[in-house]
């Protein structure tokens, strides 16, 4: 059994103090606890110390105030709830569109305990406020320093906060207009998709989107076509296909980009009066349509990529055959050990946000066509969180140059709660994890950082099958 202190300090400083940065390590900061409590429970976060900031007295302020520059903003306090938020005159007369995201988040319960603050430090990938807060331009302000939503924002469950940095509040410019839409995963009420659109006048948008899979992201060709123009015509020229989204079992990865290119039209209708146009009936589905002669086929689940590398197929079976090189590539991964010529075993541990977990699986390799083709099996076991079992199939394709083209699909099944918990973690962690895994891996083949060629995925959804074969099925 794990043990935990629990600390509730009466003032700021105290607060401060508790969380030093020689004192940070194995401490969190407890805000509403609808996140890191949960992972507590599944055994996914294993803090010693818990800083309760329900006492701090001045971080649950709403008010009007100057900014910097002398402009009337909105503060916004960092344990302010989404329920009061949502009922607060003073934000509804500020900025309506910020009380309308607030009263739409998840349930009356977890609007009562919930926090902006909480929300933003753990940056889920499917959270309302992110989206609302990097649309409006806000500010993030820490004990420390000031951080703009444009900085703020680093990727899955990742932020700019160092350890032990606390959020006590966030300031909003005036704008003209902001306006947030969501199609609701239903169970959970967590976005599927939400897109906010806001602006400050007849120039500048900012358009962000939540939902996608790699964390809250700005949606630029949308801004480039709404400058100056904020009308339905506007967006007649952008292409949701120019999103990166990943797929799950709740929506693929170009339903959510679709998802998206209807939300911004309706936010920016919402915005202007426009009338939206009538849906156009559906085109007839090609899915019983005949593959093109010569064209891969393409399993019915699992999901896969292909990525241009910048050696031989020789080299690069070698390369990812040594025990050496894959630990070298693959985040997170404490020991690799290869046990017999077709047998491994991993530990590698991964940290989302405020999650962290250790895994660990055996993987063997069957089918070894050199250096065309092999098949690995992965069988996990992650403790009370579950297990997971899962087969990559890999096909090294040569270039004209001298290159390889690595294709790659993977199936994984994973049960218990993982399956009810992790699964979604894992799935959206998985591209930011391959992206790491590749510049890595590339520099093991020798090719400098930052010049790896971009991936040649047709399907644009997951490009990181080594970093997922290493991530998902190890303790």
């Amino acid at each position: 059994m794990n043990t935990l202190d629990f600390q509730r300090p009466a003032s700021l400083a105290e607060a401060l103090a508790l969380m030093a940065p020689a004192q940070a390590s194995g401490r969190s900061w407890l805000a509403g606890g609808q996140s890191l409590l949960a992972a507590m429970k599944l055994g996914m976060a294993t803090p010693s110390v818990l800083v309760d900031l329900q006492d701090v007295p001045g971080l649950r302020d709403i008010r009007v105030e100057s900014g910097p520059d002398g402009a009337q903003t909105l503060w916004i306090g960092a344990m302010a709830t989404h329920g009061s938020v949502a009922a607060s005159p003073t934000v509804r007369g500020f900025a309506p569109g910020l009380a309308a995201l607030a009263g739409g988040i998840a349930d009356a319960q977890v609007r009562a305990m919930g926090t902006l603050g909480g929300s933003l430090a753990h940056n889920d990938p499917a959270a309302c406020w992110p989206t609302g807060v990097l649309a409006a331009g806000a500010t993030i302000v820490t004990a420390r320093r000031e951080i703009a939503a444009d900085d703020y924002f680093q990727g899955l469950y990742s932020t700019a906060l160092e350890p032990g940095e606390l959020i006590v509040g966030v300031r909003f410019p005036r704008l003209q207009g902001l306006h947030y839409l969501k199609f609701e995963q239903p169970a959970s009420r967590f976005a599927l998709v939400g897109v906010a659109v806001a602006h400050t006048g007849p120039g500048p948008v900012r358009v962000a989107v939540t939902g996608l899979g790699m964390g809250i992201t700005r949606w630029p060709a949308a801004e480039q076509a709404l400058h100056g123009r904020l009308s339905l015509p506007a967006l007649s020229t952008v292409a949701a296909d120019g999103l990166t989204a990943l797929g799950d079992l709740h929506a693929s990865a170009d339903y959510r980009c679709h998802l998206a290119g209807v939300l911004v039209r309706r936010c920016v209708a919402a915005l202007t009066g426009e009338a939206l146009p009538r849906h156009a009936p559906l085109a007839p589905s090609a899915a019983g349509a005949p593959a093109a002669p010569g064209a891969e086929e393409v399993p019915k689940d699992g999901f896969g990529g292909r990525q241009l590398l910048a050696a031989s197929p020789e080299r690069v079976w070698q390369a990812i055959l040594d025990p050496q090189n894959l630990q070298a590539s693959i985040p997170g991964c404490e020991t690799l050990a290869q046990r017999s010529a077709s047998e491994y075993e991993a530990t590698v541990k991964v940290g989302l946000g405020p999650l962290s977990v250790r895994f660990q699986s055996d993987v063997t390799l069957r089918d070894l066509q050199p250096p065309r083709s092999l098949t690995m099996v992965f069988v996990g076991q992650a403790g009370a969180l579950g297990s997971g079992q899962g087969t990559a199939r890999v096909r090294f394709e040569p270039t004209a140059d001298g290159g390889t083209v690595l294709h790659w699909w993977v199936q994984v099944q994973l049960s218990g709660r993982l399956a009810q918990f992790g699964n979604r973690l894992v799935e959206a962690s998985s591209r930011k994890l391959s992206e790491e895994f590749f510049e890595r891996f590339g520099r093991v083949l020798g090719v400098p950082a930052g010049q790896l060629p971009p991936p040649l995925s047709p399907w644009r959804r997951l490009q990181g099958l080594l970093a997922r074969w290493f991530s998902v099925f190890r303790k």
